[in-house]
């Protein structure tokens, strides 16, 4: 490992000692702040030391100043104008079939490296399916999938081995909510498309099983790709059905080109809104407990 502090440049503010998490930073004997041996190994790489270090004496293994930090802009952004611009955000269920150009993908992208993230990122991987044909392609298995799950959900054998194997949670989450609307048939591919709802793109989050805090993450990024989606004038809806069929079913996976061993947390739906909508939703439907 590659860590260093700058002996000539360092002034002993102390600041980066104070910001490591790990405790991965310290004092030695002559009144140094040094690396301290043993430790660099529980370093997470969160760069914190070098974005707070004046002087630029820090060098983290991997990261330089010049490639992977800029000065932060002026922050002018106050909570009214905060809270107009989240309320005014939708998901949007209606999308024209406009394209997106790639320009605006990379914008969208490129806002996640600027969120937090759990651990690991560098094991995050993220696919994006900027044409409607290909996932187009993918909804008649998607279609059967929703399908099956009322089938799965009314046998009780396999109803235990999905809360054993899935949680109960999961088992919820298609007992309570997909199974209702599966069974109703709003998923068959004769009354619309009901998965992606005519998106133009849609994006993917996804890592190696097992893969440290990869669930976090992936609902960490696709919130922000959301939010930039809408700062853009596109329209975007989260999606846990897409990710559930690339799991369990080879030949959306395949079309998607998801590889083997990678599980599929959430997916986007994104593109330019059909409608525009008059008014907002304010939802208070979550419990709130103050302690003092």
């Amino acid at each position: 490992m590659d860590n260093f502090i700058n002996e000539k440049l360092c002034n002993s503010c102390k600041l980066c000692i104070e910001v490591c998490p790990c405790n991965v930073i310290g004092v030695n004997k002559t009144n140094k702040v040094h690396f301290i041996p043993g430790r660099e190994s529980i370093c997470i790489y969160c760069g914190q030391c070098m974005a707070i270090c004046g002087t630029k004496s820090i060098k983290i293994d991997g990261y330089s100043y010049e490639k992977d930090f800029f000065d932060l802009p002026k922050n002018d952004l106050n909570y009214t104008d905060y809270i107009n611009f989240i309320s005014n955000r939708r998901s949007v269920r209606n999308f024209t079939d406009k394209r997106i150009s790639n320009k605006l993908i990379n914008q969208i992208i490129d806002s996640i490296s600027y969120a937090p993230f759990g651990a690991s990122p560098e094991k995050m991987c993220i696919t994006v399916v900027n044409n409607r044909k290909k996932i187009e392609l993918a909804l008649p298995y998607i279609s059967k999938f929703l399908d099956d799950i009322v089938k799965w959900v009314e046998n009780p054998i396999i109803s235990f081995i999905i809360k054993r194997k899935e949680g109960i949670e999961t088992y919820n989450t298609l007992k309570n909510h997909l199974y209702p609307i599966s069974k109703k048939g709003n998923y068959k591919l004769a009354e619309g498309d009901r998965v992606t709802r005519g998106a133009p793109s849609l994006i993917i989050f996804h890592a190696k099983k097992g893969a440290e805090a990869h669930s976090d993450n992936s609902l960490i990024y696709a919130t922000y790709v959301m939010m930039a989606a809408h700062s853009l004038g596109l329209g975007s809806m989260m999606n846990g059905i897409v990710p559930s069929a690339i799991n369990r079913v080879n030949e959306v996976r395949n079309i998607f080109q998801i590889p083997n061993g990678n599980d599929a947390v959430i997916s986007v739906n994104i593109g330019y809104p059909r409608y525009k909508y008059k008014r907002g939703i304010k939802r208070n439907s979550f419990n709130v407990n103050l302690v003092e």
